[in-house]
């Protein structure tokens, strides 16, 4: 039998509500610096956070041990997936990227760049993209260039201009 009662499930409900609204995966857009245009075209890219690199062990008197942290995790990486257009707006990207030396700086929008909450500054960015496949019985999917993004985030938050992006 349980023990929750409206009025207890209530206060969960008024505590969680006033944290504010929850925020939506898929409400992002990722930006890079000289190709603005293409932000369109992101479908998937990682949120840089900040934490530690992870833990220190440190040995103690009778073989006890505590934890120290590591620095600041400044190199990150995460998944990154492009929409390709008839036009090769990726593919053409990639190559001029890799053309003047394969690095940029880029932000990413809790929102979009013209109407956001916040927005998150990576630097030093890189792109490793995998190899699409195109499959004659594949007529449901449009092609996606997918791989990982290597970049650097120093915890820079830009403010947002809008207080709803929607």
């Amino acid at each position: 039998m349980t023990i929750s009662n409206a009025a207890y499930l209530k206060q969960f409900h008024d505590t969680a509500k006033a944290q504010g609204s929850k925020v939506i995966s898929s409400d992002f857009s990722l930006e890079i610096e000289g190709f603005e245009f293409n932000w369109v075209l992101t479908k998937q890219c990682p949120w840089p956070t900040i934490s530690t690199q992870g833990e220190i062990e440190v040995s103690g008197p009778l073989g006890s041990a505590s934890w120290e942290m590591q620095q600041a995790k400044v190199n990150q990486q995460g998944a990154i997936s492009f929409m390709e257009t008839t036009a090769g707006s990726i593919d053409q990207m990639m190559v001029n990227l890799i053309a003047s030396g394969g690095k940029f700086n880029a932000k990413i929008y809790e929102g979009t760049p013209q109407k956001f909450l916040r927005a998150k500054r990576i630097e030093d960015c890189y792109i490793q993209l995998d190899n699409p496949d195109r499959d004659w019985e594949n007529r449901s999917q449009i092609m996606l260039f997918s791989g990982t993004m290597f970049f650097h985030y120093f915890g820079e938050i830009i403010p947002g201009n809008s207080n709803d992006y929607r």
